[in-house]
């Protein structure tokens, strides 16, 4: 029988000690006489009386085909009772995910009818007020409903109302301090407010309540790198920065990154004496596709010839030196240098 590497995380809000407590015991008759206690999650491990939620903080465990689906359908029949959150359910095998689900209440309360019609005018141009005043509505009816915190946090982030922002990604992980998304918002909050400390510590909890499948860990791993950088800690940017390049999962949504990445990386590599690997990582800014927060083509160029130079190759050095002198003026005069040594 095949075993599988299963990762899940979450929190699930039920809102009254009634309704926490019928989910508990429905959870052990079911686990008991449904599924003979092959379940992944005990009772007692997830349930959390004092403050009538189920919390599974990322955890990975090894089981099989029937352990993995025994689990997902009796979490299916507990989200059904909650109020607000989520969980994340991942079936891996050689790295390579099988299956991947997000549980989230879709009853017809009405806080998670309001909760889940505000999460769509979110993402809305010109719909922030409306956003804004539906996730206060929500969190008027249920205090604990950390996505609605965070939601709202996110509106006003955008907003630039970064006080109101900050307050509420601080109560959304008040209610639930594994919240990736919380985190990472708040790491943005605390980098606009240029307090690199408290962005570092977020963006570092974003990557230890995620996993490298999703975009939020690896854009998380981004604005660690970019926080170092402005902490003058240049060794854990060139990690962090490699970590990214080096990263084996392909989410298309990351691509977006490739150029401006490469080039900082290629630029630490270079001054910590590795110009080989920062020729390789200048050329893959090169090949990646152009983005508005990267450096310009002849830029990278030139970096790229500074490099190749100090290799001794000076044939190539040229070639890249000519190709950036239109717009770059170090570039021109490298490359007037570069003809006289020659």
């Amino acid at each position: 029988m095949s075993e599988y590497r299963i990762i899940i995380a979450g929190q699930l809000e039920f809102g009254s000690e009634r309704v926490f407590n019928q989910v508990v015991e429905q959870y052990n008759h079911r686990m008991e006489n449904y599924y003979k206690n092959d379940i992944l999650l005990k009772a007692e491990n997830i349930f959390k009386e004092e403050e009538l939620t189920l919390d599974i903080p990322r955890t990975v465990v090894v089981g099989s085909e029937r352990h993995w689906l025994n689990t997902l359908n009796l979490l299916e029949r507990v989200v059904s009772f909650s109020m607000a959150g989520s969980l994340n359910l991942w079936r891996l095998e050689a790295g390579k995910i099988l299956d991947h689900h997000i549980l989230e209440p879709k009853s017809d309360r009405t806080t998670v009818q309001l909760f889940n019609r505000g999460r769509k005018l979110v993402n809305q141009e010109e719909k922030e007020q409306e956003a804004l005043a539906m996730m206060t509505k929500v969190v008027g009816r249920f205090a604990r409903h950390a996505q609605a915190y965070e939601r709202r946090g996110y509106v006003n982030f955008r907003l630039n109302n970064m006080d109101d922002a900050l307050y509420d990604y601080n109560k959304s992980l008040s209610i639930n301090p594994s919240m990736p998304e919380s985190h990472y918002g708040r790491g943005l909050v605390y980098a606009r407010k240029e307090q690199w400390e408290e962005a570092a510590a977020d963006f570092d909890a974003v990557t230890k309540n995620s996993i490298p499948h999703q975009a939020i860990y690896w854009m998380a791993q981004v604005a660690l790198g970019d926080t170092y950088m402005q902490l003058k800690r240049p060794a854990d940017a060139l990690r962090v920065y490699n970590m990214f390049t080096k990263r084996k999962q392909r989410i298309g949504s990351l691509d977006r990154y490739n150029r401006r990445i490469n080039f900082l990386l290629g630029q630490l590599l270079d001054k910590a004496g590795r110009t080989e690997d920062a020729i390789s990582a200048f050329e893959r800014a090169l090949e990646a596709a152009p983005d508005d927060k990267a450096p310009e083509e002849s830029q990278i160029r030139y970096h790229l010839g500074l490099a190749l130079q100090k290799k001794g190759l000076t044939a190539e050095a040229i070639s890249n030196f000519e190709q950036a002198a239109a717009d770059v003026p170090e570039a021109h005069q490298a490359l007037e240098q570069s003809r006289v040594d020659a």
